[in-house]
């Protein structure tokens, strides 16, 4: 039986890896993904504020089309106060000059605000535009480097998966079954050590008859709670003992 254990011992710890692989294969995509969907947030952010931009210099054009209108009646009506034969009549030009120079004196007022709203949206566009293009490049950077990761982990899962092969024959096929099935269920782990009488997935206590059997290498038997395959941790003591920092040396006097 020992010779099934450190089989599935060796086989868990190549899934351990493919996991882990996986893990990093399946998060490359999705970042990419966030990447584009920021840079189309942003670049959508930045044609609304083009397209505001193209509105307010089109209003603008209007404005100061009737602007020039409104002068060209205010010329008409000094023209025609000049040739005026009565006081009524006059009195008629005077108001309506009058009237035209406060449509023009308003829509001059309103030609100022709209011109400084257009520069500060220009400069706004201009510092989102500088911005887009920083954050460009640093995708590209991003994207760059994780190709190259996604090529190494493609590599390193093919090598872990020929490795794996390899280990299958070592161990009887209903063992095998067994183990494939838990792992499938428990997120790739199916194998797992039991130390200070817990299992070490799921840290609920294992039966004191089972936690002889396991130190014997007896039997693999399923965790009660988890329905994971257990092990005695004590068969592999170089990974029974947890890495703990050294202590420091004391201050000298």
């Amino acid at each position: 039986m020992k010779d099934q254990i450190e089989a599935l011992h060796r086989l868990q710890k190549q899934d351990r890896r493919l996991v882990s692989i996986e893990r990093k294969l399946g998060a490359i995509p999705r970042r990419k993904k966030e990447m584009d969907r920021d840079l189309g947030k942003l670049e959508a952010m930045l044609q609304a504020e083009i397209d505001r931009l193209d509105e307010s210099k089109g209003f603008r054009m209007d404005q100061d089309r009737q602007l020039q209108e409104e002068r060209e009646q205010i010329r008409a009506s000094k023209a025609r106060i000049s040739q005026v034969k009565t006081p009524r009549e006059l009195s008629a030009a005077q108001r309506e000059l009058d009237s035209t120079r406060r449509l023009a004196e308003r829509r001059q007022q309103e030609l100022m605000t709209i011109d400084e709203a257009i520069a500060d949206a220009e400069s706004r566009i201009k510092t989102m535009d500088e911005g887009l293009s920083e954050l460009r490049e640093s995708f590209d950077t991003e994207r760059e480097r994780l190709e190259k990761l996604e090529n190494k982990q493609a590599k390193a899962y093919k090598k872990v998966r020929k490795s794996r092969e390899s280990l299958l024959a070592k161990i009887d096929k209903p063992t095998l079954r067994r183990y494939e099935r838990i792992r499938k269920r428990g997120g790739g782990i199916g194998f797992v050590a039991v130390r200070d009488r817990r299992c070490s997935a799921c840290k609920m206590a294992v039966p004191h008859q089972t936690y002889v059997s396991l130190r014997n290498a007896e039997l693999i038997p399923l965790c009660e709670n988890c329905g994971r395959m257990l092990f005695w941790g004590g068969l592999f003591p170089e990974e029974d003992q947890p890495s703990e920092p050294k202590p420091k040396a004391a201050p000298k006097a």
